[in-house]
């Protein structure tokens, strides 16, 4: 039919042309919008992820699709990537879903740093009795499809129920042909858990690459550091502070006390920024809460999503106990990574820390009154003076580790980007037409 319009029309001048070519102008971007229309939904499409409700963990970051095997791993740098993941365990006997492989160049004596955090959209109806858990395993090979890891930490997070975010990471050894073999690593992200097992879920992956020679020297201390939390200081507002939903949307915030409201399986992120010789310390006080409120969580993680230790973790809200607090077991020191308590070896990496307050989901069948917002006072404190001899700059090659968020966030904004994309083939379709006929009929 287009090759119809385009056929050359009879010659005609002045009004008649106007009034031949009007209703064609009228027609046209009808005809190649329904051909557009036509093709753009397969009538066996495959399954899309659920959306999010705005208040839980979105998973964002550039699009990016792993291959299904070594061979068709596409490269990705450092920074941060999001990825879906079609499938979960199908029982409990075979604990794994979709795997996918990604490609990383990494040089003589560097190491990749990994993690990935899957998400799953709330419970409808509570947390049922019977929990499926949720979890993604990350791990490094080379091209021979050897493990090489100097570390990995499975599943941070409510894995066992399978809400909220949910974090694994993995640090390869050092290339060279005494560590990693090839100038090259893969890293193979599977997902696990029956949560949502035939419902696509996203998958966030960071990269970090450490540079040759970093690290060495004593830890701070010999044995880690009790910590009861920060002191009690007055918020800078009254209004309700309003975090990030995923750790690449978290702001950037000052020392000081926050408050936030959150409603069950509600994520609040934030960063902060900690030097070597400085420690962060937390408190949390519930001033508002109904009876039978449930848990709080709170997390510290790196900047390359590593588990910091903070006395955090999750516990039951009480009104005779609104208080809890922590802090980092050690002053950050990139020596404590070769302290051989844990606690003191995860406070290494200087720069921004990630904290992550979460409601958790209530149990199904709970009353409606226990839904209710909680209001914490959060207080973030960083304790100490930046050390004389700290390193200079980013200690790691990170790349991109945030997004703005904004209204075409998520689901949405996929569908809008299609959509413009679409209508802006559509316009150039119809002015071509245009232009041909218009040539045309000067020419006639």
């Amino acid at each position: 039919m287009l090759g119809h319009l385009l056929d050359p029309p009879p010659p005609l001048a002045g009004p008649a042309a106007r009034r031949r070519l009007g209703p064609v102008l009228v027609l046209a971007p009808l005809l190649v919008l329904a051909l557009l229309l036509g093709g753009a939904a397969p009538a066996d499409a495959e399954p899309t992820e659920e959306a999010v409700p705005e208040h839980a963990y979105t998973a964002e970051g550039p699009e990016v699709s792993g291959g299904s095997s070594l061979a068709q791993a596409p490269l990705v740098v450092p920074g941060i990537h999001r990825d879906s993941f079609a499938r979960g365990a199908q029982d409990e006997a075979d604990d794994s879903g979709t795997t996918k492989y990604y490609r990383v160049a990494a040089a003589s004596g560097q190491r990749v740093h990994a993690a990935a955090t899957i998400s799953a959209p709330p419970y409808a109806d509570g947390v049922p009795e019977e929990w499926t858990p949720l979890g993604v395993d990350v791990s490094v090979v080379t091209a021979a499809g050897d493990s090489c890891e100097e570390s990995t930490t499975d599943d941070v997070g409510a894995a066992m129920t399978g809400e909220g975010p949910v974090t694994s990471v993995a640090v390869s050894g050092t290339t060279g042909w005494e560590g990693c073999a090839g100038e090259e690593l893969f890293l193979r992200v599977t997902r696990t858990g029956t949560r949502s097992a035939d419902l696509p879920l996203p998958v966030e992956i960071q990269v970090a690459i450490e540079p040759a020679g970093i690290g060495g020297g004593s830890p701070a201390v010999d044995e880690e550091i009790e910590d009861e939390g920060a002191s009690p200081v007055p918020p800078a507002q009254e209004e309700p502070f309003v975090g990030g939903r995923s750790f690449a949307t978290a702001p950037e915030v000052e020392p000081g006390s926050s408050v936030i409201e959150l409603v069950p399986g509600e994520v609040s992120t934030m960063r902060i920024e900690v030097q070597e010789g400085q420690r962060l310390r937390w408190r949390t006080e519930v001033t508002e809460q109904p009876e039978d409120a449930g848990s709080l969580s709170l997390n510290v993680a790196d900047a390359t999503r590593g588990q910091v230790t903070v006395g955090g973790g999750d516990w039951t809200m009480s009104s005779t106990s609104p208080v809890n607090g922590g802090g980092m077991r050690a002053p950050v020191d990139l020596g404590n990574r070769g302290s051989d308590t844990a606690s003191i070896a995860s406070a290494w990496l200087p720069g921004d820390q990630t904290v992550t307050l979460q409601r958790l989901q209530l149990p199904a069948g709970a009353e409606p009154a226990a839904a209710e917002p909680v209001t914490v006072v959060l207080t973030l404190e960083v304790e100490g003076e930046v050390a004389e001899d700290a390193a200079e700059g980013t200690v790691l090659e990170l790349g991109e580790t945030t997004v703005s968020s904004g209204p075409l966030d998520g689901s949405l904004g996929r569908i809008a980007l299609v959509v413009g994309a679409g209508m802006l083939t559509l316009l150039a379709l119809v002015t071509g037409v245009a232009g041909v006929l218009v040539l045309r009929l000067r020419r006639a």
